[in-house]
């Protein structure tokens, strides 16, 4: 059986884009959620777009948030009841369509007070500026009576319920003694969110095959009508004539608008920190949930387990560069103190983090404003065509997570309102990648991991791909089982031949694509010397690189870990590449 061809292919769509520079409708700037759920619902509709990214897929603030799929409860502070109705009926939905990725998450809110905060909530709801320094027990049943109320369209979870102090103990021992009661609600876990940004885009090449999507690509200047895009791995330029651009460039924005000869700030980010620790006390004493708490002076904070890991967040500072979002050693101590306050007597400390990430949230431009009042509500700046620029300029601002279909809907029709075109498919209720098809009870995913162990996957790394790939994990199946396949030193999980699977069909192409987006092994905190070294071999041999390529690689990622992500392992050698995979092999 011939291998398959690939869904994502750079190199096709390069040479596509070479050949046909006019032919494309639509060009999307940015490859984080909202520009990847923009460019399936244009390919839906029938519109040959061109999605490119000056990194990767998901590279931006779209793998550096709290990876949770939420309504934002706190937003109801601010008023802002539209937002937040949205965001949890676009949650139900989310945990429909992509059910290989989410799972319901307890958030549990510990409550230090009765009526504390009640005059604060009602001015700030009215959008008066309060400091609200501490939420007690009726202001919290409030909102969550209200928020379950605003989700209850298409409820797919449970209702909140309230503990007294003495009930939450017994399950939450380690919970600080001043705890008059816990609150516990329901959001959901975004299990595999780098994963879930690509299948959108593969979504879109499903759907319109006459598409392009190009990674390491990057929007340099302006030309005689013509936008000049460069490839950032072989310094080539190529250019493009769109009818209109798409710019969902997130916090890089108002660059890429400036590129374009687009004077103006639209962005006025903010950077959101968080830790991924290895603290199997603090683990153990979350009890299965996640924690939602005031830090003392009016930001809420997130903790939650995360495997055997457990994530900690998040910060909220203004930055205006986003290239300079690094967790730094304030944000550290910061979170570190943080958790005290719940948990005083779990020993938590720098010893604890294995890995740290930081984004910017692509926020509109505020002068006064705290950042945490801020909406997170999604807008479109439209900026007119001019002779020089025949097309006009769509910049997608703000937005969240949960809400990127919903952005995404808006900024399609928007687009099809300039082509003069008419919506054709809904995707209200469309799967998305692996959660198409993907079993509803444990019995249909034991039959699924079974069909891959009758393709010759062994037992053990089933339930791993199902859980990393949903009902696409069949397609990984064949592949690995077509050849002679070993786990990694370091990983067992995955092996040799799935990153080869990453680099020939989901257009990895450097180390950083592999380890921070089509793996979670960097968030895991798993990475170590060897197992950067046995990757590289492997990626080294399929991209059909030398052991200089090797070498830089490694150095370049060395480094990143180490400044951006606290995690230091040294020089990395290169290590001798094996043979790569030959191309008849069954998949």
């Amino acid at each position: 059986m011939a291998e398959q061809p690939p869904i994502l292919d750079r190199a096709r769509d390069l040479a596509r884009l070479a050949a046909e520079p006019a032919a494309f409708d639509v060009l999307v700037i940015g490859g984080g959620i909202n520009g990847a759920a923009t460019f399936r619902d244009l390919a839906l509709q029938g519109v040959r777009a061109v999605l490119v990214d000056a990194l990767d897929i998901a590279a931006g603030a779209s793998s550096a948030s709290t990876r949770m799929a939420h309504g934002g409860l706190r937003y109801l502070e601010n008023g802002e009841l539209r937002l937040v109705a949205e965001a949890t009926f676009e949650r139900n939905r989310l945990m429909r369509n992509a059910p290989h990725y989410l799972c319901p998450l307890p958030v549990a809110i510990p409550v230090f007070a009765r009526f504390s905060g009640a005059l604060a909530a009602v001015f700030r709801f009215f959008g008066r500026d309060w400091p609200l320094r501490l939420r007690g027990l009726e202001v919290v049943r409030l909102g969550l009576r209200t928020y379950d109320w605003l989700g209850r369209k298409g409820r797919v979870l449970p209702r909140y319920r309230i503990e007294s102090a003495a009930e939450a103990r017994r399950h939450l021992p380690d919970l600080h003694p001043a705890v008059r009661g816990v609150a516990t609600y329901y959001d959901a876990r975004i299990t595999q969110a780098e994963r879930l940004n690509l299948e959108l885009v593969e979504d879109a090449l499903l759907a319109k095959p006459a598409s392009a999507a190009i990674n390491h690509l990057a929007v340099t200047a302006f030309e005689g009508g013509e936008i000049i895009l460069q490839d950032r791995l072989s310094g080539r330029r190529l250019a493009i004539r769109p009818k209109l651009v798409v710019n969902a460039g997130g916090a890089w924005i108002d660059r890429v608008n400036a590129a374009l000869g687009i004077e103006g700030a639209l962005i006025g980010g903010t950077k959101g920190a968080h830790l991924v620790l290895d603290c199997p006390a603090l683990h153990r004493a979350l009890g299965g949930r996640a924690f939602s708490f005031d830090d003392g002076a009016g930001r809420l904070c997130i903790v939650y387990p995360m495997g055997d890991r457990v994530l900690l967040g998040s910060t909220d500072i203004r930055l205006d560069d986003p290239d300079a979002a690094v967790c730094d050693a304030a944000e550290t101590a910061y979170l570190l103190g943080a958790i005290r306050l719940i948990f005083p007597l779990v020993d938590v400390g720098p010893e604890h983090i294995r890995f740290r990430f930081s984004g910017v949230r692509p926020l509109p431009r505020a002068t006064r404003q705290e950042t945490g009042t801020i909406s997170r509500d999604h807008a479109i700046e439209r900026t007119p065509p001019t002779p020089e620029r025949p097309w006009p300029v769509l910049s997608l601002i703000g937005g969240k997570w949960t809400t990127f279909r919903a952005f995404a809907e808006v900024t399609t029709d928007a687009v099809l309102a300039e082509l003069g075109r008419k919506r054709k498919v809904a995707t209200h209720d469309l799967p998305i990648g692996g959660g198409r098809d993907y079993p509803a009870d444990p019995a249909g995913r034991t039959a699924l991991e079974a069909s891959l162990t009758g393709l010759g996957v062994d037992p053990s790394r089933a339930a791993s791909l199902v859980e990393r790939f949903g009902t696409r994990a069949s397609r990984v199946g064949a592949f690995l089982a077509a050849g002679p396949d070993q786990p990694l030193g370091d990983a067992p999980e995955t092996s040799r031949r799935e990153i080869a699977f990453h680099v020939r069909h989901e257009m990895a192409m450097t180390l950083g694509d592999l380890v921070f987006r089509r793996t979670t092994l960097a968030l895991d905190g798993r990475l170590t010397a060897g197992l950067l070294q046995e990757i590289a071999a492997v990626a080294t041999a399929e991209l059909g690189q030398d052991s200089a390529w090797q070498a830089a690689e490694l150095a370049a990622l060395a480094a990143l870990l180490k400044e951006r992500h606290g995690v230091d392992l040294g020089p990395l050698a290169p290590a001798p590449a094996p043979a790569k995979l030959a191309r008849g092999d069954a998949a």
